[in-house]
């Protein structure tokens, strides 16, 4: 426990200093400090009570803080490469973002989950706006207002449990179990659900999402999608561990999903397009936390993570070497290190072996019953549709700087090498055909609705705003239903 403090210790410090100076060189150190303190408290360790009782915080070295503190290095190490030229405020702020987010890994304390969401909001609106272009700034207002009217629905929910039950930690939670026919205790878990669903960025409730992550600089848009929405789902795992919501998280997960993926299939902004399949891919996170399939959604939570960073390296480099975002505009524009970070990263989303996500599906599918296998399949076949848009990208044109394109790219094989060797039966013939025919069936697909141009609904920030507080009320009534045996 004192080497995860001291990892989280380093980062804010040197996070800090590093706006005195020398930005760069204490984000290193910070990394560097990082990552010693990993290798000394990895595989984990048991959860403790920081600062003693009656008010200490609960954390622990559990599978969750592991896999995201590992890809928190990662994607630091990765922007740490890509971004040295930067010599404004950039490397601090993302040091201590990057800081929260693992502390929030550690975090077993609904309340301390509180405000380590809300600190990575403000730091996250700095970075998003950094970028001083008129949109940005835009987006990122955007996303601070709507992660704020979650976070209160969320700190709201947070006094009524407590008030119940007098205890916010996970573990005393789930000792407990709840009993949801109380109302006060389903509407404070509904509260929580929701706040927690904002944030993270799930369809109808966090609309702000592929805007502020599609108009960020290209070391933030990594950093977004990469770690700081994982957050979200972590303060979401532990919801799921102390309530019985599972059902609620599964239909969110269907409709999180399908909903992003019907949005990606036409959007034409490349950087906006991989905002809205993070949307898409939060879906499976939490359909396996619906069905009690940590592990799958954890590794899947890592896999996204890798791949994604690595599709918004690659696409923001070359919109920025090209001056367009257009898919069509790009079409034979990029480098050759771009146009290999998007292939080895669209490889990766589309679940083909052996790369991570092919393994994290894999690890999913295991654990799903028959009627979720075919909402995975189907999941991923719309991935495939739309992902086969940027086939014409990938045909390189010219020589390009590597950067952390190539970290990133030897992560994603490695994570799904390593995944189909530590786990049994992952690389099955009926498992490699299954992924290979989506993406076959998928490309046909693609062909033939390349003349659809149907009109989807916008969502402007008024009807996002009112999205997510009508959201609140279904998500409430779900819940208080899912005291109900068929809820359990």
């Amino acid at each position: 426990m004192a080497a995860a403090l001291s990892g989280i210790l380093a980062y804010l410090g040197c996070g800090l200093l590093g706006f005195i100076g020398a930005p760069r060189a204490f984000s290193l150190l910070a990394l560097l400090g990082g990552t010693i303190s990993f290798s000394l408290w990895a595989p984990g360790f048991p959860e403790v009570l920081v600062g003693g009782l009656p008010w200490g915080i609960a954390v622990a070295g559990d599978p969750w803080a592991v896999g995201l503190w590992g890809l928190g290095l990662i994607l630091h190490a990765t922007i740490l490469l890509h971004a040295r030229g930067r010599r404004d405020a950039f490397h601090p702020l993302t040091t201590v973002l990057i800081g929260t987010c693992l502390a929030a890994a550690l975090s077993r304390d609904l309340f301390n989950l509180y405000v380590l969401m809300d600190l990575s909001s403000l730091l996250a609106l700095v970075l998003i706006a950094s970028g001083r272009r008129v949109r940005a700034v835009w987006a990122g207002l955007q996303y601070l207002i709507l992660a704020e009217v979650g976070l209160t629905l969320y700190l709201f929910g947070l006094g009524l449990v407590y008030g119940r039950l007098g205890t916010l930690s996970v573990s005393a939670l789930a000792s407990l179990g709840p009993d949801l026919a109380d109302p006060a205790l389903a509407v404070g878990a509904a509260l929580l659900l929701v706040g927690a669903a904002v944030k993270t960025g799930l369809f109808v409730f966090g609309l702000w999402l592929p805007q502020a992550h599609g108009q960020a600089p290209t070391e933030v848009s990594v950093l977004l999608s990469g770690i700081v929405v994982k957050v979200g789902v972590v303060a979401l795992a532990r919801l799921a561990e102390a309530f019985p919501v599972g059902t609620v998280l599964l239909l969110l997960g269907i409709v999180t999903g399908f909903g992003g993926l019907v949005y990606a299939l036409w959007e034409q902004d490349l950087k906006v397009f991989l905002g809205f399949h993070t949307v898409s891919q939060l879906g499976y996170m939490l359909i396996g936390l619906g069905l009690g399939a940590g592990t799958g959604a954890l590794l899947y939570a890592v896999a996204h993570g890798l791949f994604k960073g690595l599709l918004f390296l690659a696409a923001g480099e070359g919109v920025e070497r090209v001056g367009q975002r257009r898919m069509a505009d790009l079409a034979g524009q990029l480098s050759l290190p771009v146009a290999v970070g998007l292939a080895v990263g669209t490889w990766a989303i589309a679940g083909l072996p052996p790369l991570a996500g092919f393994a994290a599906k894999g690890v999913l599918a295991q654990a799903a019953p028959g009627w979720a296998k075919t909402v995975l399949f189907a999941l991923g076949l719309g991935t495939a549709v739309s992902f086969s848009k940027l086939v014409p990208l990938l045909r390189p044109c010219g020589r390009g700087r590597t950067g952390g394109l190539g970290l990133l790219s030897g992560a994603v094989i490695a994570f799904g090498l390593g995944g189909i060797l530590a786990i049994p039966g992952l690389l099955s013939l009926p498992a490699c055909g299954a992924a290979l025919l989506a993406a076959v069936i998928g490309y046909a697909l693609h062909l033939g609705l390349r003349t659809v141009r149907p009109r989807l609904p916008r969502f402007t920030f008024d009807r996002a705003l009112v999205s997510a507080l009508a959201g609140a009320v279904g998500v409430a009534g779900l819940v208080t239903l899912s005291w109900l045996p068929w809820g359990r």
